[in-house]
């Protein structure tokens, strides 16, 4: 019985030793897990309590100002090339200064039965309205190219850009003088005088009835003393199909002499001829 007794005692001791031991670690971590705190993730972190809010995102509100001052509408179409899929060209001559060559031009054209596109100013119209009359007589396009060849935009000649309406009274005076004189309206051609057009000047040459700004694909530059064999290598070497060609009547330029040998060239390379209208066509 005592050996019995002795045994149950120290079990019973075992087990509150085992207890004890086992509650001090429970303590134990719980302590740890009190006083040394699991670092948080950047993505927990709240900000301090000062922090600003973020400002809202920006709400696009339409406003009503108005279109910009070179915008409209409608405007005319600025063209350099024309219809890309024919082997036909367009043969355009400038006058705005003196008479130069333009009867020799109009007879070179009548011989070969070619149609081309003159732009005229009014100047010069009223200064030569025979010769005037002869190019419309021939059927070839007259153009608008204003009434005394401003910059409309200031570009080329240094000085401030033409208001809307000088730009519309250019074109209005110019027209009126060729329809005195050859009967016919320039509209719906016009070529802005040195090239220079922007967006403001598409918009007032349609206001004035104009569909097109005829600019070009080949500047012979006869203008700029290009010797005849130079006029000719420019205008065969650069032609490629709807090419529109600049050339001038005035007699600074060798156009004139060049031009039996730039058909010739051309149609050599199989190339037709035509106005403004057929190459836009």
């Amino acid at each position: 019985m005592t050996g019995l007794r002795g045994l149950r005692l120290g079990i019973a001791a075992l087990g509150l030793t085992f207890l004890a031991i086992t509650a001090f670690s429970a303590c134990d971590r719980v302590s740890r897990s009190s006083s040394t705190p699991t670092p948080a993730t950047e993505a927990t972190v709240a900000p301090p309590a000062d922090t600003p809010e973020p400002p809202p995102a920006p709400v696009d509100t339409p406003v009503d100002a108005g279109p910009p001052p070179t915008t409209c509408a409608e405007s005319a179409f600025a063209v350099s090339r024309g219809n890309s899929t024919r082997q036909m060209v367009a043969l355009t001559f400038d006058a705005g200064s003196d008479a130069g060559y333009t009867t020799q031009i109009l007879q070179t054209l009548r011989a070969n039965g070619i149609k081309a596109s003159f732009s005229l100013t009014g100047q010069w119209v009223e200064q030569f309205p025979d010769l005037a009359r002869a190019i419309a007589a021939d059927g070839h396009v007259v153009m608008n190219h204003s009434q005394d060849h401003p910059s409309f935009t200031g570009y080329s000649t240094g000085t401030a850009p033409l208001s809307r309406q000088e730009r519309i009274d250019e074109l209005d005076q110019a027209d009126v003088a060729i329809r005195a004189a050859a009967g016919v309206t320039t509209k719906p051609y016009f070529r802005p005088p040195y090239g220079d057009y922007d967006a403001s000047v598409l918009c007032d040459a349609y206001a004035a009835g104009y569909n097109y700004a005829v600019l070009w694909t080949v500047d012979t530059l006869g203008w700029n003393g290009a010797s005849a064999d130079q006029i000719i290598q420019t205008a065969l070497s650069k032609a490629k199909p709807g090419a529109i060609y600049i050339m001038h009547v005035g007699s600074q330029s060798q156009d004139a002499a060049a031009l039996q040998r730039v058909i010739d060239g051309l149609r050599a390379q199989g190339y037709s001829f035509g106005t403004i209208g057929d190459i836009l066509s």
